[in-house]
């Protein structure tokens, strides 16, 4: 018992430090020196050395030494949330080098609990789940190896007591059948571990349907306290070409897509399109941004209003002819700025968001969002076919246009860009082809690499004719200037391809590795920008190779988005949708059940109505008892099959056989004490003996009645036993009160054995 109570308090300050590792905000020294803690403490405890062990006024000084570094770490090194993840587990650590009491146990396991606080407000996915799941069972665990350890200390003492014959305890060999005599050790360890699985999944029982039952007041709480200023990386609102860099591909979330039919070819996820190019960065010249005709609730207050669900529209082309429609339900994590991603051409927005833009570029905005939002968005992504295309003229766009997305910045280009894109569109007719053949020529005759060395004062030109080699937005950069010089109108767009399809929720996956750079260009004849990707292959993630890996990864991202919808995000609409969804079910399987019975019982009226009816001759009706009577006889000689072998299994009293004891004596033992009393006084002590046995207490034949009786440990044996030698061996007759107490204290040992008092 010690070594599980050890293993199993271990495990619990052990996955309390996981859940806040696994938050990916815990800073990798101190991963690895708690790790290095609890492993060094562990070995020593199992060992029992008492090396590098901390007194109690050395724990108590680091503490204390310890409170002014908090407020250095929260206002230098991290920030204060994480500089009170360091002081847990700066004590945590401390405490596990003490010779530890159980006082000591009982701060490590609130320490471990307020940690599971911590990470429950650092963040709300999958991993916490599976951590909170794996603390509560080791929590159950623990308390109940504390509490047998703490209970075997206190009536240890009891061991050195000399106790009278009549209150020594059962011998082994009379032991109740429910504890067995030699129950080995590890039986102890899997009995708790069993019994603490089963008080989660009672506790996860009952408390479950109080959970989506609970009306919600409000939202955010903790968690939204802290993810308000966690932000992704995989997204920028602005390009800049010549940084050395490694780019690194993270698998973080960014959001989650569910689309409400399967589309028609592979979307990208636009965030902002850029115009305006210097040399080195793309920016948006005079961006406009337009709100958007809301529908919906408003109280004047933004933070109010951001809990209630608004509708934004830009324009409807629902009624376009050719419109190709799908809506997405986007849910976006963090990402330190107001942008709103959908695929091309969202002209209708819903979510709780209080205010919506789309600038110049297509691109949406919102004011007043923290934290994680969810909101449905409404495009069209129909795209002109390339006959259409090849008919337009990208010269006749209107001069706004021109002057917006053809002038050339900076105006000293380098001149064998221009060339370039003359020389790759020598054969290409149209300003489609020209786009296409550009497309091709960067996509096909350069590599891709996350590696970024271009360090000159034009890295685009030297992308182009020295290092031929680079990230998304060089190719993407290169494309929209080659167009340029061609006058045909381009732009650079931010976002992110389509991400991992998931089966099992049917949703999008995207990724902050998913970040993509890619072109539009603009024909005036279709009023249409499109799509161009002039990035290798070696630049777009391929998700379609699976494996167990990518199978778990899919499974952890499905129990995520459960958790997100089902406890971050319930509100009491979604609540109240449940209900109604509930409603439903159980109306439908009532109906269901309904005509089972109605089936059922038309079925047993027909099948009645025909034996009653039917003109039965003789022969059947012999044929029909004869086969009852065979049918009973068979389950009699069953039954008493069964209780002959169950019989041969116990012990002989020497009293007769079971049924005797049990049915007859108590009727027989009044009408033969009018007889006999010492006839009397032999059933009844039969009858003791048959409840007794109930209990796994058998007498054995070499025992005597008073072995028998202090062996039992049960007071009413024993008065039994007393009346017993006195009426059998002494010839005493028992009076009226003594025959009173007799039946009194075998229905007491009856009703002792049923209630398991029999200890």
């Amino acid at each position: 018992m010690e070594s599980y109570f050890r293993t199993t308090s271990y495990a619990l300050v052990t996955t309390a430090f996981l859940a806040m590792a696994l938050t990916g905000t815990l800073d990798a020294v101190s991963i690895i020196l708690y790790s290095i803690a609890v492993v060094v403490c562990f070995y020593r405890d199992t060992r029992g050395t008492q090396r590098l062990r901390l007194r109690e006024w050395m724990w108590r000084t680091l503490s204390i030494a310890y409170v002014p570094f908090i407020f250095i770490d929260a206002a230098l090194i991290s920030n204060r949330v994480l500089a009170l993840v360091h002081m847990t587990l700066f004590v945590s650590a401390a405490k596990l080098f003490q010779n530890k009491r159980d006082r000591d146990w009982v701060f490590l396991y609130l320490i471990a609990f307020f940690q599971m606080l911590l990470a429950a407000g650092l963040t709300f996915n999958a991993t916490f789940v599976a951590s909170l799941g794996a603390f509560l069972f080791f929590f159950i665990s623990t308390l109940a190896a504390f509490e047998i350890r703490r209970a075997g200390r206190e009536v240890a003492h009891l061991d050195d007591e000399i106790v009278s014959p009549l209150e020594q305890p059962t011998p082994l060999k009379y032991r109740a059948k429910s504890e067995p005599a030699s129950a080995p050790k590890n039986n102890r360890v899997r009995y708790l571990l069993g019994a603490s699985f089963a008080q989660i999944v009672m506790v996860a029982s009952l408390t479950l349907p109080f959970f989506f039952l609970i009306p919600r007041f409000g939202g955010g709480g903790v968690a939204g306290a802290f993810n308000g200023t966690d932000a992704i990386t995989g997204f920028s609102e602005s390009v800049e070409l010549g940084q050395v860099a490694k780019i690194k591909k993270s698998p973080r979330i960014v959001m989650r897509i569910l689309l409400d039919r399967k589309p028609p070819r592979a979307l990208r996820w636009r965030g902002v399109a850029l115009n305006a190019y210097d040399g080195r960065k793309w920016s948006i010249s005079n961006r406009d941004p337009k709100p958007g005709m809301s529908q919906g609730m408003s109280s004047g207050d933004p933070e109010r209003d951001a809990k209630f669900e608004r509708r934004y529209t830009f324009e409807d082309r629902s009624q376009n002819p050719g419109a190709v429609i799908i809506e997405q339900k986007i849910i976006l994590e963090p990402i330190g700025n107001d942008t709103l991603f959908a695929t091309r051409r969202p002209f209708k927005i819903r979510g709780a968001i209080p205010q919506v833009f789309r600038d110049s570029e297509d691109a949406l905005t919102s004011v007043g969002t923290k934290g994680r939002i969810s909101y449905s968005v409404v495009s069209d992504i129909n795209v002109p076919t390339e006959q259409e295309l090849r008919m337009d003229a990208p010269a006749t766009a209107d001069k706004s246009i021109r002057q917006r997305y053809i002038t050339l910045q900076p105006a000293k280009l380098d001149p064998n860009i221009s060339k370039l894109a003359h020389d790759v569109t020598r054969n290409a007719p149209t300003p489609y082809d020209k786009a296409r053949a550009i497309e091709n020529y960067l996509k096909t005759t350069f590599r891709y690499t996350l590696d970024l060395k271009t360090t000159g004062p034009d890295p685009l030109a030297e992308f182009l004719f020295q290092t031929r080699e680079g990230h998304c937005e060089y190719f993407a950069t290169a494309m929209v200037i080659m167009l340029r010089t061609l006058e045909i109108p381009a732009r650079i767009v931010n976002g992110f391809q389509m991400g991992e399809y998931n089966e099992l929720n049917d949703m999008y996956s995207v990724r902050e590795s998913d970040a993509h750079s890619w072109v539009e260009a603009y024909f005036p004849r279709t009023d249409s920008w499109v799509e161009f990707d002039p990035t290798p292959a070696a630049g777009i993630n391929d998700y379609s190779q699976g494996g167990l890996i990518a199978r778990i990864r899919k499974y952890a991202d499905a129990l995520e988005v459960f958790w997100l919808d089902y406890i971050v995000t319930l509100d009491r609409d979604e609540q109240a949708s449940m209900m109604v969804e509930l409603q439903q079910r159980l109306l439908g399987v009532k109906d269901r059940l309904m005509l089972y019975y109605v089936s059922a019982r038309t079925w047993t009226r027909n099948m009645l109505n025909g034996i009653i009816n039917r003109a039965w001759s003789t022969g059947e009706l012999i044929a029909i008892i004869s086969s009852v009577s065979l049918l009973a006889v068979m389950m009699v000689s069953l039954y008493i099959v069964l209780a002959f072998r169950k019989r041969r299994r116990l012990p002989d009293t020497g009293y007769g056989p079971w049924w005797h004891r049990l049915f007859i004596l108590p009727l027989w033992r009044r009408r033969l004490a009018k007889r006999d009393y010492r006839q009397s006084a032999v059933l009844f002590y039969e009858q003791m003996l048959a409840i007794a046995r109930r209990a796994g207490l058998v007498k054995q034949p070499d025992q005597t009645p008073i072995e028998f009786a202090l062996a039992s440990g049960l007071t009413p044996i024993r008065e039994i036993t007393t009346l017993y030698n006195r009426v059998r061996f002494g010839g005493a007759e028992l009076d009226e009160n003594e025959t009173r107490r007799v039946s009194e204290l075998l229905g007491k040992l009856k009703h002792d054995v049923r209630s398991k008092r029999f200890r």
